[in-house]
């Protein structure tokens, strides 16, 4: 009992302690854009990917990389990514009651969520077939969360001053690009670590 202790322990450092902080400020997050205060949104969504920042430089510089920190970190940005962009988006019918300017496009939504499913469904594939325990994400993947974050924080800024422009259709279409150029970079990644590997001579 006491080892699973320390063990537990060892795994709640400043990193993770930061991560842990940025899955608690995701529900205040949805009630503040269900209640159309962009202001706050914005707060706590700028908040949330400077923690980011903050428990990659903490992993990094006091080597406080854990197993749990290396599943949390990046569920808890596709969790806020994909809890902005439901919110966000143009429905038909859904969430029109929530006073909002501007509105992300439902296929943007579509793509991006379909996008982060894909990967996770490679990843489980690669772990079955090659027991592929680490699928590091691409520098293109990593430009398309930045693109994403990016798209999120200026819907929510436009939509707290009340202005339109032509800003929030260039950053849609940035990341519909960024999307297709990962998607494919990790389509590409995965057929080569499926095929079948050449004896060197």
């Amino acid at each position: 009992m006491g080892n699973r202790i320390k063990r537990l322990l060892a795994q709640l450092n400043l990193a993770n302690q930061l991560t842990f902080l940025r899955l608690v400020l995701i529900p205040f997050f949805v009630i503040s854009i269900l209640e159309s205060r962009f202001g706050v949104a914005l707060g706590l969504f700028v908040t949330a990917a400077v923690t980011d920042l903050l428990d990659g430089l903490s992993a990094r510089m006091l080597g406080g990389g854990t197993v749990l920190g290396a599943y949390l970190d990046p569920a808890a940005d596709k969790l806020l990514l994909v809890v902005a962009f439901v919110l966000l988006t143009d429905y038909p019918v859904m969430l029109q009651d929530v006073a909002m300017l501007h509105r992300i496009p439902l296929w943007l939504t579509v793509l991006t969520i379909s996008r982060d499913v894909l990967i996770v469904a490679v990843a489980l594939l690669l772990y079955l077939t090659r027991t592929q325990t680490r699928f590091p994400p691409s520098i293109w993947g990593k430009l398309t969360t930045t693109a994403e974050f990016l798209t999120i924080a200026l819907f929510l800024l436009f939509n707290r001053l009340g202005i339109g422009g032509k800003v929030l259709d260039a950053m849609v279409w940035l990341t519909f690009g960024m999307i297709l150029l990962s998607g494919f970079h990790y389509l590409g990644r995965t057929i080569r670590m499926l095929s079948p590997q050449k004896p060197r001579p």
